[in-house]
């Protein structure tokens, strides 16, 4: 007796075509690119590859969860501007783990870049209302790579010595949260729907960027720049703080479930 796999049906097929000809495309892109910050002495070539691996891992994860996670036949608009994201924060993280120092004129440039890719964070949401494509894989996508591109803003700023290292905080939260949810099974728990709770993430996320990039502008006075990240990292801690109490408060409801 045989048992007979189901195939994929036709519409996750033409979805994983579509992203994989996006995806190759897009790498060939970064491998291309790749020469010109080198050669021009902006990153060093180790650095520079680490930031390509890098997005490299990122394809392959987000391929993985397309097929296992996203219910529409479509990548979407949404989903090809968070990979934009995505690479840019790749950019910067090679850059911020490169040995070289920072000079006030590669901060300048950071920071336009980095403004640049948080003014497309406003487009992908919008683009996926708008083509009916939202989904939880596109939130969770888009909230992965706000965590990424804040922690290599935050790296990025420590190398640039403009705040101490406990800016470094503001980058770890999210990973440090993850981290608690192998300790803590509660935290592994998906939040509960709120959409004031949505807004309230999606705003302070929108801080924590501004207030690095306001900081790791050379015009920032230091003493600004630990005012300004003192604040965000405590509207952080707040947030986190607020959605652990949601996961306990929702606790009772789940177990008379």
């Amino acid at each position: 007796m045989s048992t007979r796999i189901p195939s994929p049906p036709p519409s996750s097929l033409a979805l994983m075509r579509e992203a994989r000809s996006v995806f190759a495309r897009s790498l060939g892109l970064a491998v291309a690119a790749m020469p010109a910050p080198i050669l021009g002495g902006a990153v060093g070539a180790l650095p520079a590859l680490t930031g390509l691996v890098l997005f490299t891992g990122l394809l392959i994860t987000v391929e993985r969860g397309l097929a296992a996670h996203h219910p529409h036949p479509r990548l979407g608009a949404a989903n090809r501007i968070t990979l934009v994201r995505a690479g840019i924060a790749c950019l910067i993280a090679a850059r911020a783990i490169d040995s070289a120092p920072l000079g006030g004129r590669e901060r300048w440039l950071l920071v336009a870049i980095a403004g640049a890719a948080l003014l497309l964070d406003g487009a992908d949401g919008w683009a996926a209302r708008r083509q009916r494509l939202a989904s939880a894989f596109g939130a969770r996508f888009d909230m992965e790579v706000d965590a990424f591109a804040i922690l290599v803003l935050a790296i990025t700023f420590v190398k640039a010595a403009a705040v101490p290292y406990w800016v470094l905080a503001i980058g770890a939260m999210r990973y440090l949260y993850l981290a608690a949810g192998w300790v803590l099974p509660l935290l592994r728990q998906p939040l509960p729907p709120h959409p004031v709770a949505d807004r309230r993430r999606k705003t302070i996320a929108v801080i924590q960027s501004v207030a690095l990039l306001i900081a790791l502008a050379p015009a920032t006075p230091p003493s600004w720049a630990a005012t300004i990240c003192a604040g965000a990292l405590a509207l952080l801690t707040y947030s986190v703080a607020a959605d652990i109490i949601m996961l306990v408060s929702a606790r009772p409801h789940r177990e008379v479930e």
